[in-house]
Order: C-alpha cells, then structure tokens, then sequence
C-alpha cells in the first residue's frame, strides 16, 4: 500500500525531473502509474516504471515563484506551467494540501476532460496518496499535478448545477455507478477514449471525496455531461457475458504489458467492483488486459 511504501516517494522525486508530455504529445503517465501500482501491492514494479517514464523523453519543468500571480489570467496557459506549479507549490506548504485540494478541485472542475481527463487523474492519484502520507515528494506531485491540469485547462461540457442536497458517500456512489455505465460502453468498443471515460470517473470518486458536497454533485454533474458526449454514439452493451476471477493473475497480466492504461484500470476497475459489485468493472478489466 502506499502508507508504507518509500518506493513511490522516490518515484515522485525522480518523475519531477521528467516531462509532463511526450514527444508524441501523448500524457506521460509515469506518477498516475507508479501510485496505481502501490494501490495494486505492486511496490516491486515501481522504480522500474519510473526510470522507464523519466527517461520517455520531453522537456522536464522547473517549477518557478512567481509574485503577484493571476490565476485567472494563467487559466489554460500551458506556457505558464512552470509558474502553475510553483504557485501550487507554495499554496500547499503555507495551506496544507486539504486546503487547496478543496478550493481548487471545484475550480477545475469544470475542465474535466481537459488533456482527456488526464490532469484529473493524475491529481486524484497525488491526492490519494499524500493522504495516505504526506511527505515532501507527494507535496510536490500534487502542485505538478494540479499546475498540469490548470495550466491545459479547458471548459468542457455545460453540466447542470442545482437539485436536491445529497450526502456526500451517496454522491460518490452515484459516480461509480457512472463509471459503471461507462464501462458498459468501453465493453461496446474498448478503444482508448472509451477506456478514459471509465478511469476518469473513478479519479472523480477521489477527489469528491477530498471537498465539499456541494461541490462534490457538481462534479458528478460534470461526469455525468462529459460522458453524454463521450458516448454519443456508442450504446452500452447490454449483457455481460461471466466475468472470471480478480485476483493476482489479472494484475500481474497489467503489470507485465508494460501499459499504463491496463494497470491504471485495473487498479479503477478493483475499486469500482469492491464499491459496487457491478459486474461490468470485472469485465472492463479483463478485457483490456485480454483475458475476457
């Protein structure tokens, strides 16, 4: 688990000094990964993912103090990342992570789907495991994490806002079930949008539960409209054909492709399952590891 786990530390240092973005333009998934991993009980595998993504190639960012900084005028800059992160990183030392995980999550929000869901991942991972422990590697993993989202912000789809006062545990439920149902339509065409769909759901599941209801229904709404058109033209599938067993074996198949996306789902899929027994989760996870 990531409690006790001083490998995923190292991997945060040694993912600071790698690049955000590939030379392909594709998202660098080395941290995402690496926590995955730990949550997986695969602490074995984690320093050899990480050398393997810091060495993938890009430019590395430095991140930069900045005085007088305007959020708002910096929002979906990427240019400014190095400045994003550098301000997350001061407002996470003088604040404390909780604080700045609830005020800026909701900000965010909003672009969900930025950079295909990818910088709310990646900060629901950091967030999940600085609350596991929260040492200077994981600070840092977040603001990069959260300077990655705001700086490639972009507005997604309009979600509706208002409606009865939910609790909180029930909204988080309704957003795995969301993720559910998304699972359904990457069973229909299990392409790498569809997958998205599902992992990006189930970072939503954490970080709702890291800020306030309120805020939390909002994002559910935002799942909730991003996945209308993420969908749109794929139906569900209807029938499930028998899952087969979660255990060690399937995991060791997602490690063993060296493919972020498997061990990322996988590990999206467990927790899924274990919160809801929705079948369809056992079935997303066997088949992009190809055992369905």
């Amino acid at each position: 688990m990531s409690e006790t786990t001083p490998a995923l530390d190292e991997a945060f240092e040694r993912m600071a000094a790698a690049s955000f973005e590939l030379p392909n333009g594709f998202v660098n998934h080395g941290a995402m990964a690496c926590e995955a991993l730990a949550k997986l009980g695969c602490t074995g595998e984690i320093d050899g993912w990480a050398r393997r993504f810091a060495l993938a190639g890009g430019a590395s960012v430095e991140p930069v103090a900045s005085a007088g900084f305007e959020w708002q005028q910096a929002l979906g800059v990427y240019d400014r990342l190095p400045e994003w992160i550098g301000f997350f990183a001061s407002a996470v030392d003088e604040d404390g992570w909780p604080a700045v995980v609830q005020t800026w999550v909701p900000r965010l929000m909003p672009g969900l789907r930025t950079a295909l869901f990818h910088g709310a991942i990646r900060t629901a991972h950091a967030v999940r495991a600085i609350d596991a422990a929260d040492t200077q590697p994981r600070r840092g993993e977040l603001a990069r994490a959260l300077g990655y989202w705001a700086a490639r912000s972009v507005a997604g789809q309009p979600a509706a806002t208002g409606g009865p006062a939910e609790d909180a545990e029930d909204i988080r439920l309704a957003v795995v079930y969301a993720a559910a149902q998304g699972a359904r339509h990457y069973l229909a065409r299990p392409d790498i949008l569809n997958l998205h769909g599902v992992t990006g759901a189930m970072a939503v599941e954490i970080l709702a539960g890291h800020i306030p209801a309120s805020a939390a229904a909002a994002a559910l709404a935002q799942v909730r409209a991003e996945h209308a058109v993420l969908y749109a033209r794929t139906q569900p599938v209807a029938e499930l054909r028998p899952a087969g067993p979660q255990g060690t074996e399937l995991v060791q198949a997602a490690v063993s492709s060296l493919d972020p996306h498997q061990v990322k789902l996988v590990e999206a899929c467990r927790r899924g399952l274990a919160a809801t027994g929705d079948p369809a989760f056992a079935v997303a996870a066997q088949t992009v590891t190809g055992r369905a």
